[in-house]
């Protein structure tokens, strides 16, 4: 009777044990970058080349209206 009682601890504990290991392992996972926003998108393509300076200043001007 004593060993069938300290079975079921052993599995308390082991389970416990795995449950703390599974949430320890799982906060620490990366998270997706975060997308872009409209305004580093035009300022990446200027600094490319991609868009002139006036279309520049036009869209950046709209967009921060928005």
């Amino acid at each position: 009777m004593w060993g069938y009682g300290m079975w079921w601890g052993s599995l308390i504990w082991l389970l416990l044990a795995a449950a703390i290991v599974w949430a320890l392992l799982a906060t620490n996972r990366p998270s997706r970058p975060a997308r872009p926003s409209a305004l580093d998108i035009v300022e990446e393509r200027f600094a490319r080349g991609g868009i002139d300076a006036e279309t520049y200043r036009s869209t950046r001007i709209e967009l921060e209206r928005s």
